[in-house]
C-alpha cells in the first residue's frame, strides 16, 4: 500500500483482527493480507461504505455492497461500541455473518 489513508469500514474493525486465510478468493485474501500488514502504521480512515477491503469482495457491486443492509447495521453498531468505548464483540453484532463460524470464538 503507498501513503495515501487506507479506507476501513467499522464492522472491518472486527474482522481485521480476527483474520484467519480464509476469504472469497485468492485475490482477496492477497488484499486484505496486504491491508492488514499495512494497519500497523496506523494509516487510515473509518468509512461507512466500500472500503479497501471491498475493492476486491465479490459483494462490491459496482462500488456499493449487496448486503449493504446487512453490513451497515455491523458498522452502526461498531461505531456505537467504539464512541461508548465498550468492547465490540462479534456475537453481538456479526452473529449472520457468513465468516461467523471462524472469528466467533476469537477473543482480541
Amino acid at each position: 500500500m503507498n501513503n495515501k489513508k487506507i479506507k476501513i469500514r467499522y464492522h472491518h474493525l472486527m474482522c481485521i483482527p480476527r483474520y484467519k486465510g480464509k476469504g472469497y478468493s485468492e485475490t482477496f485474501c492477497r488484499n486484505l493480507e496486504k491491508i492488514k500488514y499495512s494497519l500497523k502504521n496506523n494509516n487510515y480512515v473509518l468509512v461507512d461504505d466500500c472500503d479497501d477491503i471491498c475493492i476486491c469482495c465479490p459483494n462490491n457491486v459496482d462500488g456499493k455492497c449487496t448486503d449493504e443492509s446487512k453490513v451497515s447495521r455491523y458498522d452502526k453498531l461498531v461505531k456505537e461500541k467504539r464512541i461508548k468505548g465498550e468492547k465490540i464483540e462479534p456475537k453481538h453484532i456479526c452473529y449472520d455473518c457468513c465468516w461467523f463460524y471462524i472469528c466467533k470464538n476469537i477473543d482480541i
